[in-house]
């Protein structure tokens, strides 16, 4: 796998059908080279700032990718793309913990499972920093200081409570 920054002309003579990624207003222009057998798809967003988040599963058979407002899957064995999705938000962080696709943009979180189905969305009540996973949980930072854990496997989704020891 290589991804190769291009020009937008080198863009435009990718299929259509190859352009997995494309946005109208496109400033930045790159090609993923999947090799031989399965070959090259477009890419294509608005910043130049902003760099692509990009995650392979555990068994290395799918390929995330995320950028902006959009998300893909491709299955590495046949190139079929098994998930194109437009993002409500911005995505701000993208990663595969026990074999489930974590996505968090600046309003939810998404959970996928490893075909690329949506396991669970759920709407935040502020803007997420980060998470980060605690064994089957995600434990999201909000910017305001609030802290929720969502259970890969059963979708419990809490407010944690900081706990005040008293001396």
């Amino acid at each position: 796998m290589k991804i190769e920054t291009i020009s937008k002309s080198e863009f435009d003579k990718i299929p259509g059908i190859r352009q997995i990624i494309c946005h109208e207003y496109a400033q930045t222009f790159a090609c993923l080279d999947l090799g031989e057998v399965l070959g090259c798809y477009g890419l294509s967003w608005r910043s130049q700032l902003v760099e692509l988040s990009i995650e392979h599963s555990h068994d290395k058979k799918m390929l995330w990718m995320g950028i902006e407002q959009q998300l893909v899957a491709i299955c590495l064995q046949s190139g079929r793309i098994c998930l194109a999705m437009p993002l409500t938000a911005n995505l701000i962080q993208m990663a595969i913990v026990r074999e489930v696709a974590a996505v968090l943009t600046e309003n939810e979180i998404l959970l996928f499972n490893p075909n690329g189905s949506l396991r669970f969305n759920r709407g935040l009540p502020d803007v997420p920093e980060q998470f980060s996973a605690i064994d089957d949980n995600l434990v999201i930072e909000l910017m305001e200081g609030d802290r929720f854990s969502l259970n890969l496997q059963t979708g419990q989704f809490r407010k944690l409570v900081e706990e005040v020891l008293s001396s």
